[in-house]
């Protein structure tokens, strides 16, 4: 388990290079008053041999000067390597947007722990024509956060949580999707085809694993429609992650059961989680919520009807 006293620690997400897993993750300055802590994010950076036991390297980045596009904090992101260079996506929030408008943004290393952003900042905003710019989410949020980088070879996709423009809104909830061929010049594409269910897919993740494709993602009860809990009537859901069955990386995706990957009364209560390939075992790592700490790793499986973890 990694956490580091006096700092809260937030979603995290994962880069494995030569038996050494990276972690990046959301992390309270450490000049923030504790009232503070949480309202303006940085992104940390530590590193670890066994995915247990981890040591803290310093901030991968910070939040933008003041006027800037990100000034008010960042949020999740990814990391990638490509054409001998590694990239890091991430979200930026302004201080004078008014509702809360999201952006994304990149940063490029070459070892791992330097990072600069790039000069095309914001890469990507959502396009009117298929994301609300207008936002009818019950947080008054405009939707575009925690990117997520999928290298298929030929180009590379960020998924992030969004919202469509069109449909019932309390189902709007959607990944958007954008692509690259060089890491800087992004198009913005349509929603992939999924299971309506939710206000919001709060980090999405998009994985091959045995000859499936699986959407990852977590929400909270409140953010789940009416609709979906009905189906579970008497069955306690709990702000969890979810995964998705699907056919390519852009869909389409269903969900089978709930869809939790956690079940209830597993311990630690992790959200937020990602996958790691680990020495040939997919594992998850998650924020344990309220623990202010990762979570050691926890196997999974995938199988047909999504991925769960091996008990």
């Amino acid at each position: 388990m990694y956490s580091r006293p006096g700092h809260l620690i937030g979603d995290a997400w994962y880069f494995i290079e030569d038996d050494t897993a990276h972690v990046y993750y959301l992390t309270s300055p450490d000049d923030a008053p504790p009232e503070e802590r949480g309202h303006h994010w940085d992104i940390g950076h530590a590193v670890s041999d066994d995915l247990v036991n981890w040591e803290y390297v310093g901030l991968a980045l910070r939040k933008g000067e003041p006027g800037a596009w990100d000034d008010k904090r960042l949020a999740t992101g990814g990391v990638i390597k490509r054409d001998g260079r590694y990239w890091m996506s991430f979200t930026g929030h302004h201080l004078a947007d008014q509702p809360n408008f999201q952006r994304v943004g990149m940063a490029v290393s070459d070892d791992l722990t330097n990072w600069e952003k790039t000069p095309e900042n914001p890469v990507t905003v959502p396009d009117p024509q298929y994301y609300e710019l207008v936002s009818t989410c019950p947080r008054g949020i405009v939707n575009w956060r925690d990117p997520f980088l999928l290298d298929t070879g030929d180009e590379v996709f960020h998924f992030v949580c969004a919202r469509r423009a069109d449909g019932d809104r309390k189902t709007r909830g959607s990944v958007g999707v954008a692509r690259t061929r060089d890491m800087r010049n992004w198009e913005v594409l349509p929603p992939p085809e999924h299971d309506r269910i939710a206000h919001e897919f709060e980090v999405p993740q998009v994985y091959f694993i045995n000859g499936r494709w699986y959407l990852v993602f977590c929400s909270h009860p409140v953010m789940l429609s009416d609709e979906f809990k009905a189906r579970f009537s008497g069955q306690e859901l709990r702000k969890a992650d979810y995964s998705m069955v699907g056919e390519s990386p852009i869909g389409p995706f269903h969900i089978h059961g709930t869809g939790e990957i956690v079940p209830m009364n597993f311990s630690p209560h992790v959200y937020a989680s990602q996958l790691v390939q680990w020495k040939g075992e997919w594992l998850l790592l998650g924020t344990i919520v309220g623990g202010e700490a990762i979570s050691d790793p926890i196997s999974i499986e995938a199988g047909e009807t999504g991925l769960h973890i091996v008990t």
